[in-house]
């Protein structure tokens, strides 16, 4: 079983035929064998067919070892049940309602064999039984889960504005810093792109959907050299400019230019790579130094 965020496909879920037998341990056991224990029962709305569940949940072996852990990844997973599926723990699921808060003892081989569609791992006893500890946060129709992805996307994305936001004030520090030590005199664009146009070209400036041509070598702030186009002898970095084709820093910064200009450009890491980063040398939030020539300029098709 894949285990899946709110941005990604649903998990289908089967009914429950529960038969209220009494086992060892306080659980009681369904017609196909799951057993089930309820810690707590909730009194919200029930899990019928086609409604999404909102899950926190944990499951680990026989011998204690956590197999997965919804808190480990900060966000329950979602659920929607489906009549159709098969598979113990999907039983499980369906009989669950907003509230609920139940342990499930599977067999292993049902777990793996069965539902996660692999073999049983050579750590587990294929004898023994997979426990779920499992509580419901929300139970919802189609509409209302809508309506909570899109709540969740915006907070998401105000979240993301905020760290860019942070990182920026950050990083302007930094290079106002480094600026100031090397007595270099640049200029700001709107953006953030601090840049010394150090030859100033005669040729046109290109607009967008123009392509470019650029020589360039890029480094990180405390002057590690990460690439050269120069080096590589293969002639000038085209792209389109302002397509969004490369970091939003290039984007800016060689629409600034005159065909025949050169330019050191110094780069916050949002404009950058960002908290991904880019291969082994460019690490997550780094500042980008390039110092670039705009070689040539050929017009794009214009509407």
């Amino acid at each position: 079983m894949k285990h899946l965020g709110i941005h990604t496909l649903l998990l289908a879920i089967v009914g429950l035929a529960a038969c209220g037998q009494q086992n060892e341990g306080g659980y009681q056991s369904t017609d196909s064998g799951l057993q089930y224990k309820y810690v707590k029962q909730g009194e919200g709305d029930k899990a019928e067919n086609g409604k999404i569940l909102s899950i926190n949940m944990s499951y680990k072996t026989a011998d204690d070892s956590v197999l997965f852990n919804t808190a480990d990844q900060g966000s329950p997973v979602l659920i929607q049940i489906d009549s159709s599926a098969t598979g113990m723990i999907y039983e499980g699921f369906a009989m669950l309602k907003e509230g609920d808060s139940v342990e499930f003892k599977v067999p292993a081989e049902d777990v793996f064999v069965k539902t996660f569609r692999s073999q049983i791992p050579p750590f587990v006893d294929s004898a023994s039984a997979i426990t779920f500890n499992v509580g419901v946060a929300d139970v919802m129709t189609e509409e209302d889960f809508q309506t909570f992805r899109m709540e969740e996307m915006k907070k998401q994305r105000e979240a993301m504005l905020s760290q860019q936001s942070e990182q920026m004030s950050t990083d302007s520090v930094k290079i106002e810093a480094y600026l100031k030590e090397n007595k270099i005199d640049a200029q700001t664009s709107e953006s953030g792109v601090r840049y010394v146009i150090t030859k100033k070209g005669s040729g046109v400036q290109p607009s967008p959907g123009d392509s470019v041509f650029v020589q360039y070598t890029g480094k990180l702030l405390d002057g590690t050299q990460f690439d050269s186009s120069y080096e590589r002898n293969q002639g000038p970095f085209g792209f389109p400019i302002g397509q969004g084709m490369v970091i939003p820093g290039w984007d800016e910064g060689i629409a600034l230019l005159n065909e025949g200009s050169k330019a050191t450009l110094y780069i916050p890491s949002p404009l950058a790579y960002g908290p991904q980063g880019a291969g082994g040398v460019i690490a997550p939030n780094s500042i980008l130094v390039f110092d670039v020539e705009l070689v040539d300029v050929k017009e794009g098709a214009k509407n």
